[in-house]
């Protein structure tokens, strides 16, 4: 298991989606890290606990995604428990053996509904009590308010259901989405001139509603306007979901074999049968046009970024 050599600042959970409310405990932590000169860590597990109970619980970003948005914040080291070795452990334990002697905590952040220890029966008022005779101070972070409601990876879970990925991304301070090895389909597309890139989507992600969105597609660095459907494709005749996405303005070859960074911004109908493929065609390039003229009015916002084709 990792071990931390020098004194640290810790922030506690699995942190699913990185989301407003993840942001603000993850950042408290950085802050309180910079100005102690302390290690900044995250204490987090590879499959969510309610997985060791068996309960499906799908996720919202992907684990390297999450890593990846950590590190970017700043976080110096990611310890990534297995759960199973640690769910049985008391709460006394885990403040002992984890947060003392293998993390070297002097600070501790949590989000305000946390949980630990076996069972998950303590809360963030019994971490407080358990870590004072080491010195350790915990830090209870208040959830992040949006519309009346606390920001959570179950709202966010609702709202991809719902197809409200425009609020969706904004709790969650990016772009829902995924990367995957572009797949070779059946070349319908091809064959209605608007050929496509066909990909599974990342093992145990939750599925956004099925239906037809703007997306913006990275291909080797370079940033496309994509419109992207989820679903089983019920005019073709498929029954497993995946991603299918066409660029209108990509004219680079084929991309077969490449893995491919797609990002959904807007949600524009649900997954439809058409009598033909002629309908699908002409429902294929009326998507397209409002992927296009959706990215160009993005383009103006600052945090995105520029160059989209």
């Amino acid at each position: 298991m990792t071990e931390i050599t020098s004194a640290s600042a810790v922030a506690l959970g699995f942190f699913d989606g990185i989301h407003l409310g993840h942001k603000a405990v993850i950042g408290s932590m950085l802050k309180c890290a910079g100005e102690n000169s302390l290690t900044s860590v995250v204490h987090t597990f590879s499959e969510h606990p309610c997985e060791a109970f068996g309960r499906h619980r799908p996720f919202v970003t992907s684990k390297e995604e999450r890593y990846e948005i950590m590190k970017n914040m700043g976080v110096e080291e990611i310890v990534v428990d297995d759960f199973m070795s640690v769910k049985d452990l008391s709460p006394e334990s885990f403040v002992k053996d984890v947060l003392v002697g293998r993390l070297k905590a002097r600070f501790v952040f949590c989000g305000f509904n946390y949980h630990f220890g076996k069972g998950g029966t303590a809360d963030s008022d019994t971490l407080e009590q358990l870590c004072e005779p080491y010195g350790i101070k915990v830090r209870v972070v208040n959830p992040v308010i949006v519309g009346g409601s606390p920001v959570s990876s179950t709202r966010i879970r609702n709202l991809l259901r719902n197809g409200k990925i425009e609020e969706a991304n904004f709790l969650l301070d990016h772009r829902f989405g995924y990367h995957s090895i572009i797949e070779e389909g059946n070349h319908i597309g091809r064959l209605l001139e608007t050929p496509t890139i066909n990909q599974t989507l990342p093992y145990k992600l939750i599925l956004p509603k099925f239906g037809v969105y703007t997306s913006v597609v990275t291909v080797s660095g370079k940033k496309y306007a994509g419109v992207t459907n989820i679903g089983v494709k019920p005019t073709v005749g498929d029954y497993e979901p995946i991603s299918e996405t066409w660029l209108p303005n990509y004219n680079a070859g084929e991309l077969y074999g490449m893995d491919i960074d797609v990002r959904l911004l807007f949600f524009h109908r649900s997954e439809q049968k058409f009598d033909s493929y002629a309908q699908l065609q002409t429902a294929i390039r009326h998507d397209g046009e409002i992927a296009v003229e959706n990215i160009k009015k993005l383009t103006k916002e600052k945090h995105l970024m520029q160059n989209i084709q």
